[in-house]
């Protein structure tokens, strides 16, 4: 993939985070439900820190699964979390393994 496509995607990719990141979630149960969005990271994608910290790490095929398992509002709300960037995670980068799964929504 060129250059030129990859910086585009990831564009589109961080401003989606950022639009999610800035709306409320009238639910709530949250958009993680019932867990909190640091119980998602530390138990359901644990498996993605490395590839959330360096977009040319590959996903392992675990946090693959885990992401697939997750809601896309989930996943935002934890890339957008603070717990999340206490571990050292730039969401910029986090943002694209579902994309880097080939995740069907992306």
């Amino acid at each position: 993939m060129s250059k030129f496509v990859w910086c585009v995607v990831l564009l589109v990719a961080v401003s989606a985070v950022v639009a999610e990141c800035t709306l409320e979630n009238p639910d709530n149960g949250g958009p993680c439900g019932k867990f909190s969005t640091l119980r998602m990271l530390t138990h359901k994608l644990r498996h993605c820190e490395k590839a959330a910290r360096d977009v040319n790490v590959a996903p392992s095929a675990q946090c693959c699964n885990d992401v697939a398992q997750v809601d896309i509002p989930c996943l935002y709300a934890v890339f957008c979390s603070d717990a999340f960037k206490q571990v050292g995670v730039d969401p910029k980068v986090a943002i694209t393994i579902p994309w880097r799964c080939h995740h069907p929504h992306y």
